[in-house]
C-alpha cells in the first residue's frame, strides 16, 4: 500500500516527493565530493568508494546512522535545526548551502522569511539615480522586475518576447546576444545555475519555478548539464568579482559587481555594477548620453 501511494505520488509530481528526491541527490552528492582527509579522518584499506561514508558523516555530526541514512533517504522523518546544523559543518557546507540543505528539510534558515510581492515605487528612483553603470532588481526567480536605462541598454531587456524574456538564466542560456556579451560566459553561466538551483530549494512545486526548470532543462544541454553537476559543486552564492561585457563599437567593458539584500524585499537582489576603469567610464557617460546628444 505505502509503495503504490509513493509511485502515485511521483506520477502526479507531488511537490513533496521531488523536495525528497532533491535532499538525496543533494546530501549523497556533498558526501561523495569529500575525502576523508578533506575532514582529517585516517584511512587505512582500499575504499570501495570515493567519498566519506554515512556512518563517517553520521559520527562527526554526533548523530545516529540510522537517523542519518533516513535523511540521506529522504525519508518522512522528524529533523531539527541543530541536527541540520551538525550535518551541514560535517559535511562542510557553505552558508548558502546550509540554507538549502534547510529549505530541502522542510526546516526554515535563521535568516529566511516569507516573500513580499509588492514594490516600493521609490527603488526605481534609487536605481535610475546609479550613473556609474547598470543597476537592476531581481527576484527569486532572476526575473528582472526593475531596471535603469544604462541596464535596458546593456542587456537589451525591452527587445525580446515570451514568458522568460527578462529572465536573466532564459536569456543566459537562450539568447545569442546575451552570450556574446559576457567576456566570461561560462563562469556566469555555472553563477546563474547555481543562484537558481539555491532559491528553487524552497519553492519546489511552485508553477511558474517549475516552468522555467523544465523549459531550461529540455531546451538547453549546457543548463541541463550544469544544473546536474551543481549537485556536486554545491549552490555558492559569491557572485564573480568582475563583470567584463563586450559590447559593439567599443572595447571590453569592466564593471564590479556589488549585490544589496533589502530587509523588506528577503528574496529579492538589487545589483550595482559601477564602472571599474576610466575607459569603461567614458563608455557609460557615452551610452548616457545617446547618439543624438
Amino acid at each position: 500500500m505505502e509503495s503504490s501511494l509513493r509511485i502515485n505520488n511521483e506520477l502526479r509530481g507531488d511537490p513533496t516527493v521531488r523536495q525528497r528526491q532533491e535532499l538525496r541527490q543533494f546530501l549523497q552528492a556533498r558526501r561523495a565530493a569529500l575525502k576523508p582527509e578533506d575532514v582529517g579522518l585516517r584511512t587505512t584499506g582500499r575504499r570501495r568508494a570515493t567519498g566519506l561514508r554515512r556512518e563517517e558523516v553520521a559520527a562527526m555530526a554526533g548523530v545516529g546512522l540510522t537517523w542519518y541514512t533516513w535523511l540521506e533517504q529522504g525519508r518522512d522523518i522528524r529533523v531539527s535545526e541543530e541536527m541540520l546544523e551538525r550535518v551541514a559543518r560535517s559535511l562542510r557546507l557553505s552558508p548558502n548551502d546550509t540554507a538549502y540543505l534547510f529549505l530541502l528539510a522542510g526546516r526554515r534558515p535563521p535568516d529566511h522569511r516569507p516573500p513580499t510581492v509588492k514594490l516600493d515605487p521609490a527603488l526605481q528612483s534609487v536605481l535610475e539615480g546609479f550613473t556609474a553603470g547598470p543597476a537592476f532588481l531581481i527576484n527569486a526567480r532572476v526575473d528582472t522586475l526593475l531596471s535603469n536605462r544604462l541596464a535596458d541598454q546593456i542587456y537589451r531587456l525591452n527587445e525580446e518576447e515570451g514568458p522568460f524574456a527578462r529572465n536573466m538564466v532564459w536569456r543566459l542560456f537562450m539568447d545569442p546576444l546575451r552570450r556574446q556579451l559576457y567576456a566570461d560566459w561560462k563562469e556566469f553561466a555555472v553563477f546563474g545555475v547555481g543562484v537558481l538551483r539555491g532559491n528553487y530549494a524552497s519553492r519546489i512545486g511552485d508553477p511558474e519555478f517549475e516552468n522555467l526548470i523544465r523549459e531550461l532543462r529540455s531546451n538547453s544541454a549546457e543548463f541541463a548539464r550544469i544544473w546536474r553537476e551543481s549537485s556536486q559543486r554545491g549552490t555558492s552564492s559569491l557572485a564573480p568579482s568582475e563583470v567584463r561585457f563586450r559590447i559593439p563599437g567599443k572595447e571590453i567593458l569592466r564593471f564590479a559587481s556589488v549585490r544589496l539584500t533589502l530587509p523588506t524585499y528577503p528574496d529579492h537582489l538589487i545589483v550595482f555594477l559601477p564602472a571599474l576603469d576610466k575607459a569603461t567610464s567614458a563608455a557609460i557617460s557615452a551610452m548616457m548620453k545617446g547618439p543624438n546628444e
